[in-house]
């Protein structure tokens, strides 16, 4: 008789991070031999003829896997639930960085966290994004962790000429990148900061691009407002949410990826940027300077006046681009599709047992 060992997640959407990641392991379970599907409360409508609706689980399913990175009714209907239970975690901000922005995500956070207290002893086993996010739950009091980091496609593709072209056009100064969601734990307000620092300190006419869509409204409102007391109109780009093609045209048309966030479970566009050769420099916190490793310049506080100095250093400093060129490729391969789905493959296999 078949294993089954289907998916819960609150929503299921072929764009995001836990989407897709949720989708391939869907695939890794199917090519293992295990009967497999995902269940949630919302669905893309791209993906409701393959997925399904949380209501139509199955009782009698032997092992349910709940893709974790908010709060959700789902936990309960898992925890309830008389399979074995497993939990991928994917981290939940906390909400010390929502709360003054968006109440109804603080609500979510706030059950999030709450919920990872209370499965922490019905969870048989949880695999975990980062070591940092397995800290998380291993203070909680989970039995039982693991570390395997997220199932993504590195962001590859043809650049677009267009937006290769725009970049070019502003060359005269460095060209400065950041990819993610316009949110206060991304601390969208700290890069413009470190920019307009650099511009006036070393006299660089530099620009910074950022690529993502907005989180919440009131933070993007504040950081326009950031923008405009700057005076960094002419010198901060939205360039908002963008194709594969466009987003490799940043990735290798721009000069230096500069990350100064203050929570991240794990950071994909920082493995993106290394796989592309371009220099990454990061404020070492939560688990960005585990994602980054060695391949890239890590700093220990986040002034404007030192990410300005490394900023300048990496700039002027030939070498220094190289080497982080160089380190960055090899650490981005740590993340490869194939070696960590034969990770999560293996660990599914030792925990359930050949189909």
């Amino acid at each position: 008789m078949t294993i089954s060992v289907h998916q819960l997640v609150p929503t299921i959407s072929p764009r995001d991070a836990v989407g897709n990641h949720t989708l391939f392991i869907r695939s890794l379970l199917r090519a293992a031999g295990y009967d497999s599907d995902i269940f949630s409360m919302f669905r893309h409508p791209e993906l409701t003829g393959e997925t399904f609706y949380i209501d139509q689980l199955p009782a009698d399913a032997d092992a349910l896997v709940y893709q974790f990175s908010i709060g959700s009714p789902i936990a309960d209907r898992w925890a309830q639930h008389g399979g074995r239970k497993f939990i991928n975690y994917h981290n939940i901000t906390p909400v010390e960085f929502i709360g003054k922005w968006d109440g109804l995500l603080e609500a979510e956070v706030e059950l999030g966290r709450d919920q990872m207290s209370r499965l922490a002893s019905i969870c048989e086993h949880a695999i975990c994004d980062s070591d940092f996010n397995r800290s998380e739950l291993d203070s909680l009091g989970y039995n039982s962790t693991t570390t395997i980091p997220v199932l993504f496609d590195v962001a590859s593709a043809n650049p677009d000429a267009s937006t290769l072209k725009s970049i070019n056009k502003k060359k005269s100064g460095l060209q400065i990148l950041f990819v993610g969601r316009i949110a206060p734990n991304k601390a969208h307000h700290d890069l413009i900061a470190a920019v307009r620092t650099f511009r006036d300190v070393y006299q660089n006419d530099a620009h910074l691009h950022i690529v993502g869509t907005d989180g919440p409204p009131n933070y993007r409102k504040m950081v326009d407002a950031v923008v405009a007391h700057a005076d960094m109109a002419d010198h901060v780009t939205f360039h908002g949410s963008v194709t594969q093609e466009q987003l490799v045209a940043f990735y290798q048309g721009t000069d230096i990826f500069l990350c100064v966030s203050d929570h991240e479970g794990f950071c994909v566009p920082v493995v993106e940027a290394m796989h592309h050769q371009l220099p990454v420099i990061a404020y070492n916190s939560t688990a960005v300077g585990e994602t980054v490793g060695q391949g890239g310049l890590l700093l220990n506080d986040k002034h404007p006046l030192t990410i300005a100095a490394a900023l300048n250093k990496l700039n002027e400093d030939g070498n220094l681009a190289g080497r982080l060129r160089r380190a960055g490729v090899k650490r981005a391969a740590c993340f490869n599709r194939e070696t960590t789905s034969n990770q999560f493959t293996k660990e599914f296999v030792d925990l359930m047992g050949s189909p």
